[in-house]
Order: C-alpha cells, then sequence, then structure tokens
C-alpha cells in the first residue's frame, strides 16, 4: 500500500521546484533536493531529482525562439563548460569540496549585492569571445566539483545583458550541457544511482505543470521586475549554499 501522504508531499515539492524553475530559470536542485532530503535522503532524492531536471531542462534551453543564435553566440562557453565538468568530478569524488562551495555561495552572494549598487555591471560585447571558452573551463571544474551550475555561469550570462526571455532559455542551455556532462562523468566513476529511476520519470508530470505556470507568469512580468527577482533567487541561493556548506564542515 502506497503512502498517499508522502507522494502527495513529494509531487508538492516538485511543482513548487517547478514553478520556480519556470519564473526565474534556476533552482530546481535547491528546491527539490534540499526537501526531498528531509523526507526520502539525500541518496533517493538525488535519484528523483534527475529526469525531471534534464527534461526541464531541455524544454527550457531548446523549446524557445532563440536556439540557434543563442548556441552561435555561446557554443565556445556552453561546450567547454560540458566537457570540463569530468576534471571537477574527479575531484568531486577524491576531497571535500565543501570549502570551495562556501566560497561560491559567497560570491554568489557579492554578485548580487554589486549589482543592485552597480546595475550597470556588464560584459562587453567585445570580450564575450575571448570570455567565453575561459568562463566555460572555470564553470565545467566548479560544476564538476560543487554540482552548482549556477556560478560562474549563470552570472556570467546575466552580465552579458541578454534580455529576460533569452536569458532564461541560455541558462537552459548551459544547465542541459552541464547536466549531461556531469551525469556522464559521475555514471563513469559509479557515482549515480538509479534504482529510483521510474519514480524519478513520473516526478516529472508535476515537474513539467508547475514549470508552465511559472513560465506564464514570467512572460507577464516587466524587465525590471524580472531582474529584481532573478538577483534576489541568486542571492537566496548563495546563502543556501553557504549555511548547508557551512553546516557540512562544522557540524
Amino acid at each position: 500500500m502506497p503512502d498517499y501522504a508522502t507522494l502527495a508531499i513529494v509531487c508538492s515539492i516538485f511543482l513548487l521546484a517547478g514553478f520556480i524553475k519556470g519564473f526565474v530559470g534556476f533552482g530546481l536542485p535547491l528546491v527539490a533536493i534540499g526537501l526531498l532530503t528531509t523526507i526520502v535522503g539525500l541518496q533517493a532524492a538525488i535519484a528523483l531529482f534527475l529526469v525531471p531536471a534534464l527534461c526541464t531542462n531541455i524544454w527550457q534551453g531548446f523549446a524557445g525562439a532563440y536556439t540557434a543564435p543563442l548556441f552561435r553566440r555561446y557554443w565556445t562557453f556552453f561546450v567547454p563548460t560540458m566537457v570540463f565538468t569530468f576534471p571537477g568530478t574527479l575531484a568531486l569524488s577524491r576531497f571535500d569540496t565543501n570549502y570551495l562551495t562556501a566560497l561560491l555561495g559567497f560570491l554568489l552572494c557579492l554578485f548580487v549585492v554589486l549589482s543592485f549598487s552597480r546595475p550597470n555591471f556588464v560584459v562587453p560585447e567585445r570580450l564575450e569571445k575571448p570570455l567565453n571558452p575561459v568562463m566555460g573551463i572555470i564553470s565545467g571544474i566548479l560544476a564538476g566539483m560543487t554540482g552548482a551550475f549556477t556560478m560562474p555561469g549563470v552570472v556570467y550570462l546575466q552580465a552579458t545583458r541578454l534580455p529576460r526571455d533569452q536569458l532564461v532559455q541560455a541558462m537552459g542551455m548551459l544547465f542541459t550541457l552541464s547536466t549531461v556532462g556531469l551525469g556522464v562523468s559521475m555514471g563513469s566513476q559509479n557515482l549515480l544511482n538509479w534504482n529510483l529511476g521510474l519514480a524519478s520519470f513520473a516526478a516529472f508530470v508535476p515537474t513539467f505543470i508547475g514549470l508552465m505556470i511559472g513560465t506564464r507568469i514570467r512572460k507577464r512580468t516587466t524587465e525590471h521586475g524580472f531582474r529584481i527577482v532573478f538577483l534576489l533567487a541568486l542571492g537566496l541561493l548563495g546563502l543556501y549554499i553557504v549555511g548547508r556548506s557551512l553546516t557540512a564542515l562544522y557540524v
């Protein structure tokens, strides 16, 4: 006999996670894994999260109208990010990366503070060509080491001053390729557990419903309003990462 109360809670978590991702373009791992861990444990939470994450990232990144121009503009950023997750996962499987993760969270918070105090913080278009591969390598290594794709990838994309919908789609492309790279890298090192694969496929349904609702609301939000919510969400994510890492280190 299934536990319907637990099932309802899990579905609600994925609905909420999908909504947040649809509205600001990220946050699915934070909400899904963070809340699910308290109910089903970390291992099961990661297994449940995999399929919804990959499918929603594909939809977010490749179902929009800007796929071709965004890939032409950022392919030298996306591809190194995917490739260089592998050396990052080598460190993930051998070292305690909580110090680095805490630093990433702190830098994320610092970026948000600077963005609110200096709203013209931007990467000039003339610098994108040399910066793309450099930022891709850094982003890939850090994603492999920490499992977080937000810093510096999302920060870099936001600093190139993409319009709202293009920014969200570019993040989806980044997350898709990063997830593929991370999954292949971790799978080759036996760091993945697929025991809850079927449940993960089922979890995609409430996640996608939430994603669609969040996307509809985002499209009705002004560019300025979206930027404020986007930066606040980044700041909350940074605080969460710092808190989680310090807790793992000292508790």
